[in-house]
């Protein structure tokens, strides 16, 4: 429904209830225990997606800060290294503005540079994105290159292109000539200032990639644990395929004798060791929910939201659920005998905690009466997670389809093999029963348990993109920003050479720098994670926020590579010849 302009959601909605409670009264049957609701549909079609996609939006404008951070480092160098020139315009009369200028028009060219290619490539990537994004996360397939998404990387890249070249700008602004002859005329250190820059942007990279790659680390944790939960059944080899019998099946009895004919034949194809039909195959959608009474009980005891499904005999053997207590269905549970009903141990233990439920009588009512149907519940099945392996498994009660038999049912055949050739042989045979019979929906059981996780392997598997790229650009910036402090530093290391001092003490020099900044870095990324990883503690499963495991791990890899990236320009410094530097000098 459209709201008429100047209407209110609270208002369209007190005028909806009124009609809910209007069809109560009317229909007090069934709409007296129902209700309704408006909801946006907006926050229908995304309403669960808002957090996953407000934290890949956090991680892409990370990874743009990083990247950032490392051009702006790659500037500074440049124009520390250009500061003799620049003194010498500012000596012959050149503005500072115009220093400045030229320097963010520099930085503005390269960011224009890169925001053509990104946009090139995004048009690309969106359209790979969609296709690999698992069915049903997004309820868009193609994401349209238009004006909006144009203006937006206009200015992105403007923001971007002023953000890193800022700091190489403040510094050409900010240099006086005599100081420049003081500390670089003969080749000294670059001094304080241009190194507490550097500095700065090397040790917001390492937060930032920190924070990056403890998100990822906690969504690999989180599906480690999800593909190793067990599901209740065991779903290698089984095919589900769906059918829905057309208008001319209305009665039960050419219902039950279809399906019944249906599951014998596929029951005695070569290779298939069992075959049932239940209802809805399980991760494969919600099946109807009913609220449930016990006999016995007092008026206001009842249960709500049980999952139903009915299903044929075999349905347990087949999907290699246990029964923990009682029998299975059999052929003689059909119509006209007395109606039967299996439950699942969650709703043993719920519901009939301390007692026996084989036995005990059960209605679908909430509140019983004269035209109640009770079942006697024969059997206890185990546990199956219904909704997905990150939920815990639902009540369930089964009833047998031939007490009650339905135009839908889903065949389920366990193959000895992958059950790849199965559905052909199935679709021969409902041709052969009745050619207008077309299937609903097939897929193997196995993809079908995987498909309840895709979406949370999918955003482990981006967010692993990003952290991996920000933990590169993070170790580049390092191996840079040690370059350009050992490279300035050539002079004193050939000195200290010629002085007698040893390679480990000259190479301890530049790495100790670099284990300060990697600290810091370490630092403020471990408390951004405390605080960023909380929003996203809805992904995770059975992992907490601040997961020791990986709150140890994350770091000690960031920091060994980090050191790494120190170690290196440290052992190339340490080789300098000092005859050859000092002549040089």
């Amino acid at each position: 429904a459209r709201l008429k302009p100047g209407v209110t959601a609270a208002v369209a909605d007190a005028e909806f209830q009124a009609v809910v409670r209007q069809l109560q009264r009317e229909f007090p049957f069934t709409n007296s225990v129902m209700g309704a609701d408006l909801v946006p549909l907006q926050e229908f079609l995304v309403g669960d997606l808002r957090t996953p996609l407000l934290m890949l939006q956090g991680a892409v404008g990370m990874l743009l800060l990083i990247a950032c951070a490392n051009v702006g480092n790659l500037l500074l160098a440049q124009a520390v290294g250009r500061e003799r020139e620049v003194s010498l315009r500012l000596t012959l009369g050149a503005r500072r503005g115009r220093l400045v200028r030229q320097a963010l028009t520099e930085s503005l060219v390269l960011s224009v540079l890169g925001g053509a290619a990104g946009f090139t490539l995004g048009w690309w990537g969106t359209r790979a994105l969609a296709a690999l994004q698992p069915a049903c996360m997004l309820p868009v397939r193609d994401v349209p290159m238009d004006v909006r998404v144009l203006g937006c990387v206009i200015a992105v890249t403007t923001l971007t292109g002023l953000l890193f070249g800022i700091a190489p700008a403040m510094w050409s602004a900010s240099r006086v000539p005599a100081e420049v002859l003081k500390e670089g005329g003969t080749g000294g250190s670059a001094g304080a200032r241009s190194r507490r820059w550097a500095d700065t942007l090397v040790i917001g990279e390492i937060a930032l990639a920190l924070v990056l790659t403890v998100g990822a680390g906690l969504l690999v944790r989180s599906v480690w644990r999800l593909e190793r939960v067990d599901p209740g059944l065991d779903p290698r080899g089984v095919v589900a395929i769906g059918i829905r019998l057309p208008a001319g099946y209305a009665s039960t009895s050419r219902q039950e004798q279809f399906f019944n004919t249906l599951r014998e034949r596929v029951g005695a194809l070569p290779g298939v060791e069992s075959a049932a039909e239940g209802l809805v195959a399980p991760f494969g959608g919600p099946s109807f929910t009913s609220d449930f009474h016990v006999a016995g009980r007092a008026p206001d005891d009842y249960g709500t939201e049980v999952w139903r499904e009915r299903v044929t005999p075999g349905y347990f053997r087949t999907l290699r659920v246990p029964l923990r207590a009682g029998r299975d269905f059999t052929d003689a549970d059909r119509r006209g005998t007395e109606r039967v009903a299996i439950i699942n141990e969650a709703m043993a233990r719920q519901h009939f905690r301390g007692q026996n439920p084989v036995g005990q009588r059960i209605t679908f009512d909430k509140h019983p009466d004269s035209t109640s149907v009770w079942r006697t519940i024969v059997g206890v099945g185990g546990d199956v997670r219904q909704g997905g392996l990150a939920l815990e498994p639902r009540i369930a009660a089964f009833e047998p389809f031939a007490q009650q038999a339905n135009s839908y049912m889903t065949l389920l055949a366990r193959a000895r093999g992958d059950g790849g050739e199965l559905v052909a042989s199935v679709r021969r045979i409902v041709s052969e029963l009745d050619p207008s019979i077309a299937f609903a929906q097939t897929g193997r059981l196995e993809t079908l348990v995987a498909r309840s996780i895709a979406r949370q392997r999918f955003l482990m598997i981006l967010l692993l993109v990003f952290a991996g790229t920000g933990l590169l650009l993070s170790v580049v910036g390092v191996y840079g920003v040690m370059a350009q402090m050992a490279r300035r530093r050539t002079r004193e290391m050939g000195i200290r050479i010629a002085l007698g001092a040893q390679v480990a003490q000259l190479q301890w020099l530049v790495v100790r720098h670099g284990l300060r900044l990697v600290a810091g870095g370490l630092v403020l990324g471990v408390l951004g994670s405390l605080a960023a990883t909380r929003s996203i503690s809805t992904l995770l499963y059975e992992v907490a926020p601040v997961d020791p495991v990986t709150y140890i791990t994350v770091p000690a890899l960031l920091a060994v590579t980090a050191m790494l990236a120190s170690w290196l320009p440290a052992v190339r410094a340490s080789r300098a010849n000092p005859a050859a530097t000092l002549r040089g000098e």
